[in-house]
């Protein structure tokens, strides 16, 4: 047995020096490989402390059980709370961004309640923020609390001491109690044979002198079993979360096998036990003994970690190609996990990676697992001619047409996969500067798909509906050029409602996009058409949660209330306020109000109808109601939180009289700095008006509450004015044409009234109000009214000041307010310099041009609105097109 022991401890020896060895190795880093060490370890005392069944001291009888009971507590332990760790990184707000689903909307389990309670408590009790479980299942911000939670290494140990401790207090009182200690005892035993021969014989023993002992240790089986239990229910993750980790991660089925497999152990051996007693044979029962307590640390040690290892042996990807290495997970019954390609391991690393915010290691995978498809250029090899030449070049993202040629249908999924997830990591390490690099990275990614011979033999081909999705945002973000009349946007929504007709949540997605563009351009007829059909088949419990999974964004809820601008463009003001107050009533109270842009884009057209109709005061209660000012945190949209509640209380209509002065400088101060990224501003103005528009109505509301000649008064006039020129920008084409219909109706008259209060100041001379000396306060009293530190005034524009910018594809991510070389993709030909005056001076004016989409796009009910207009675009897409020309008519009424 010696022997026996022996083995099973070099064993583990061996299994802790490989876990030390390769712990930083990429394909072991989600299985913890330190915490595995420290849990091979607590096995290896287990083992070790085997032998003192079969050498019997007082020492060794006192220690025994509880080395061995702390020991096989603390290997439950480690299990736990490596589970609990990864679950407190899996709930923080970037990974539940937009996840809703049928399971939230009926309640956790009972099982997910308790495994809910379990990490609430260790979460509480180890010093760990876990406000993000209390408020998972809850609508709202999350407030305060960081986006990405961290557990350290201390408040791992606490959690671990936390399962153990149980263990620990009942073993201190054994070993502090001499009536509860075991000891060595001589055990006597008598033999008879035929009624003729009487054998005696004594043998070594642990035991205790009271009979407590058998409650003490059935207190401390429970205790060793207690924190195995938290371990798997830690484990029972949601089906949600598990298709989103590698697999490598989930131990559930592992616990399940190594726990029935102790329990047949013991099962087996217990009769045994029990015999040894009756005729009293200690040593059958420390055999048996060893059997049971050395068996728990090899199995869990062969689940657990030995399992892991695996992933060591395939050192590289598995051939291009090979459709073995990528088949479906399955698990051969006895816990270990087969069929696992290491491309999908590291499909499922690069997302668990990007979630839990380890953004460059995201992309340095990412780059590492794409090169493995691609084919090394051989030097030296002479010129490549002909068909030679045509399969060496570059599709998209490195891809040659050779390489393409090699992949499978699985393949190819894995490739679009990883692309859509460094899109998505680029954004979070770069912000709103890596706009241009995600749209190229959707561009190739569409470019793929349609070389690669195996998208022909996908059966599903779901995974590109979320990429038209972005290259349709970044088309109307400006960051992927397109002509005027749009057409490349047209094209790629009219390719995604033909192949998403598979899958209805996708088709209702696709329906509301051709129906927001058609309505966008005044075709208000077709747009009321594709939204009728897509709310006969859009079913808001089972689509939306789908929809935010796979979008993002519910979209198809911002639709309806875009729908009340086309009610506008009708002239129908009355069902353009009863469709907002529809939406307000039905729509946002089942809305996910952790998409905080999805809500944003709902409210900024219901705004846009309620404020420039008559119902500033239903619009100022309706923003009020809605959000928070926790929103005003929120990286994409929280910049214009204040700048949209100050808009509502100052604008005209406003039934609450005078504005209150008291504030008035830090909102000047705030309005001089208020600008939001251009691709921010691009989209807003598809769903009704300009940040533009905002940001120059707001200077002039302000300067017409202070007085002529005042300094804050002229720098908001001049901000105003720089705003309202950029607006009119984006509103309209290089020719003047219209090409935002509800935006430019929006910002009409806010140039002509920022100009007449720029004739009232011209109409003052600074110097008579002002002691020269004193020249940089202001009447209002403070201090930060445009100028800088130094003395100068840094917000200060000459009046043809916007007229220098030139928009070009560098700077999407910037305001161009604030840089001459930022902007959006869209490329605007400047008006020459003695034109641009005169066109600012007259942008306020009704007498432009509708650009017209073509006479079969306009709907005859919106001719009323724009039959003053007219007009046919000209210039062309600089980008190409990335979607199949296509201009068949297409009639949403013959969906299936």
């Amino acid at each position: 047995m010696s022997i026996i022991l022996g083995i099973l401890a070099i064993g583990q020896i061996g299994l802790f020096t490989t876990f030390y060895i390769n712990q930083s190795k990429r394909v072991l880093e989600f299985a913890q490989p330190m915490y595995v060490c420290m849990f091979i370890a607590s096995g290896l005392i287990t083992t070790a402390a085997c032998y003192l069944y079969l050498y019997i001291t007082n020492v060794g009888c006192i220690v025994r059980e509880p080395l061995i009971f702390i020991s096989l507590s603390v290997m439950g332990a480690i299990i736990a709370s490596r589970a609990w760790r990864i679950s407190m990184l899996m709930s923080n707000p970037l990974m539940n961004a937009g996840r809703s689903g049928g399971e939230e909307s009926r309640g956790p389990s009972r099982v997910e309640r308790i495994r809910q309670f379990v990490m609430t408590a260790i979460s509480a009790l180890s010093g760990c923020d876990y406000s993000g479980l209390t408020r998972r299942n809850r609508g709202g911000h999350s407030g305060g609390r960081p986006l990405r939670v961290q557990i350290n290494f201390m408040q791992m140990m606490k959690a671990i001491l936390i399962l153990c401790i149980p263990q620990i207090c009942l073993q201190v009182v054994v070993m502090g109690l001499p009536v509860l200690r075991y000891t060595k005892t001589l055990s006597v035993a008598s033999v008879s044979y035929y009624e003729t021969f009487t054998g005696t014989f004594g043998q070594y023993q642990c035991q205790s002198s009271t009979s407590a002992s058998w409650a003490v240790y059935t207190f401390s089986v429970i205790f060793v079993i207690l924190p195995f239990i938290c371990a798997y229910l830690l484990n029972l993750r949601p089906k949600v979360e598990m298709e989103k980790l590698p697999q490598i991660i989930d131990e559930s089925l592992k616990i399940k096998f190594a726990l029935l497999t102790v329990v047949r152990i013991v099962l087996t051996n217990a009769p045994i036990i029990g015999l040894t007693y009756y005729y009293q044979c200690p040593a059958i029962r420390a055999y048996v003994a060893i059997v049971v307590v050395a068996g728990i640390p090899t199995i869990f040690n062969y689940y657990i970690a030995y399992i892991k290892l695996g992933a060591l042996k395939n050192k590289k990807m598995p051939q291009v190609g090979g459709a073995s290495s990528f088949s479906a997970y399955s698990d051969n019954g006895d816990g270990n996990v087969t069929g696992r390609g290491s491309a999908a391991y590291a499909v499922k690393m690069a997302e668990m990676y990007s979630k839990i915010g380890r953004t460059e290691e995201t992309l340095e995978l990412i780059d590492e697992t794409l090169d493995v498809w691609k084919t090394e250029e051989k030097s030296g090899g002479g010129f490549a001619l002909g068909e030679q030449r045509r399969q060496r070049e570059t599709v998209g993202a490195g891809f040659t047409k050779q390489d393409l040629e090699k992949l499978g249908a699985e393949e190819l999924e894995m490739i679009l996969q990883l692309l859509i997830i460094k899109g998505d990591a680029l954004m979070k390490l770069h912000g709103f500067a890596a706009f241009p690099l995600s749209a190229e990275l959707n561009i190739n990614a569409m470019r793929i798909f349609e070389a690669c011979p195996a998208s022909k033999k996908m059966k599903d081909i779901s995974i590109m509906f979320p990429i038209y999705n972005r290259v349709g945002i970044q088309l109307k973000g400006g960051v992927i050029n397109q002509d005027d009349s749009c057409n490349l946007e047209r094209d790629l929504y009219s390719r995604f409602y033909y192949e998403s007709q598979v899958q209805s949540f996708h088709l209702v997605r696709s329906l509301g996009a051709l129906a927001e563009w058609y309505g966008r351009i005044g075709s208000t007829d077709k747009a009321f058409r594709y939204f009728d059909t897509m709310t006969r088949l859009y079913m808001p419990n089972e689509h939306a949660p789908l929809i935010n999974e796979h979008y993002a964004v519910n979209r198809c809820a911002i639709t309806y209330a875009v729908s009340a601008l086309w009610y506008l463009q009708k002239g129908q003001t009355k069902q353009a306020i009863q469709r907002c107050d529809q939406v307000i009533n039905e729509i946002l109270p089942s809305y996910d109000k952790k998409d905080v842009i999805g809500l944003y884009h709902i409210i900024w057209p219901i705004i846009r109808v309620l404020k420039w109709n008559g119902e500033v005061e239903k619009a100022r209660k309706f923003y009020d109601e809605w959000t928070t000012d926790a929103i005003g945190d929120h990286f994409a949209v929280g910049p214009l939180h204040k700048p949209m509640k100050l808009l509502l209380k100052i604008c005209d209509g406003n039934p609450d009289g005078d504005y209150e002065t008291d504030d008035m400088g830090e909102d000047i101060d705030m309005i001089l700095e208020f600008d939001a990224p251009d691709m921010t501003d691009l989209n807003f103005i598809t769903d009704g008006w300009s940040v533009k528009s905002m940001a120059a109505e707001l200077c002039l509301h302000l300067a017409r509450r202070l007085e002529p000649g005042n300094i804050a008064r002229r720098d908001l006039i001049d901000r105003g004015i720089q705003m309202s020129t950029m607006a009119n920008e984006r509103n309209t084409t290089a020719e003047g044409l219209i090409k935002h219909i509800m935006a430019h109706e929006a910002h009409k008259g806010i140039d002509d009234r920022l100009l007449a209060l720029r004739k009232e100041d011209n109409a003052v001379d600074v110097s008579v109000i002002y002691n020269k000396e004193d020249l940089h306060a202001s009447l209002t009293g403070v201090s930060a009214l445009g100028l800088t530190t130094n003395g100068t005034k840094g917000n200060y524009t000459s009046f043809d000041f916007a007229s220098k910018f030139k928009v070009s594809v560098g700077g999407v991510g910037k305001s161009s307010s604030k840089s001459s070389a930022g902007g959006s993709g869209v490329r605007f030909s400047s008006r020459n310099s003695s034109g641009s005056s005169s066109a600012a001076m007259s942008t306020g004016s009704t007498t432009k041009k509708f650009f017209s989409m073509g006479s079969k796009d306009v709907s005859k009910s919106s001719s009323h609105s724009i039959k003053r207009y007219s007009g046919v675009a000209s210039r062309h897409s600089s980008c190409g097109s990335i979607a199949e020309e296509s201009t068949a008519e297409i009639t949403p009424e013959t969906t299936p």
